[in-house]
């Protein structure tokens, strides 16, 4: 696990503060296919992610960005949080795939619909999928996750605790899932 502290100070499209990223890698032993799979689909998002969990996960539009129809650009609604949108990018190849989101307020995503110029601050995560090739073997998947936190009022520790503990529950909940 590594654990990075950025203070961002006007960044375009970040949100000013004290910032913690957190990644780990680690390995298992589906395919990278499946694993892609099982992150991009809504229906097992209340499995591993805390913002859908208890929650049914609704998308409101795909927009496909190549020619493999899992490749896009979702936006999706959670049926606990009606404030709160997230935007979900999926790409996946021969060589590899990823799945990253950013939560985004529903009136910031309806202005930006709307034409109105601002803005928008987004703080996004996700997966990287990578097939684990040893020689000429496949030989399962190295999935590699970045979770990002803004900090407030918090102290560092129980920043670091927060974002490494968000980090270590969700790659143990896939990996029950997937393995």
């Amino acid at each position: 696990m590594e654990v990075k502290t950025n203070k961002r100070r006007g960044d375009p499209g970040k949100p000013p503060g004290l910032h913690r990223t957190a990644g780990c890698t680690i390995e298992l032993l589906s395919s990278h296919n499946r694993v892609f799979d099982y992150l991009r689909d809504i229906q097992n998002r209340p499995q591993w992610e805390r913002i859908s969990t208890n929650s049914i996960v609704h998308e409101l539009a795909t927009f496909s960005t190549g020619p493999d129809p899992r490749n896009c650009i979702s936006v999706l609604a959670i049926s606990r949080h009606n404030d709160l949108l997230l935007l979900q990018e999926c790409s996946t190849d021969e060589t590899g795939s990823f799945v990253i989101f950013a939560p985004i307020e529903k009136a910031e995503f309806q202005s930006m619909l709307c034409g109105v110029d601002q803005e928008i601050q987004l703080m996004p995560f996700g997966f990287y999928i990578l097939p684990n090739v040893s020689g000429s073997i496949l030989d399962g998947t190295l999935l590699t996750m970045v979770f990002q936190i803004t900090v407030k009022n918090v102290s560092k520790k129980k920043a670091v605790e927060a974002v490494t503990q968000t980090v270590k529950e969700t790659l143990q909940k896939i990996m029950e899932a997937v393995n």
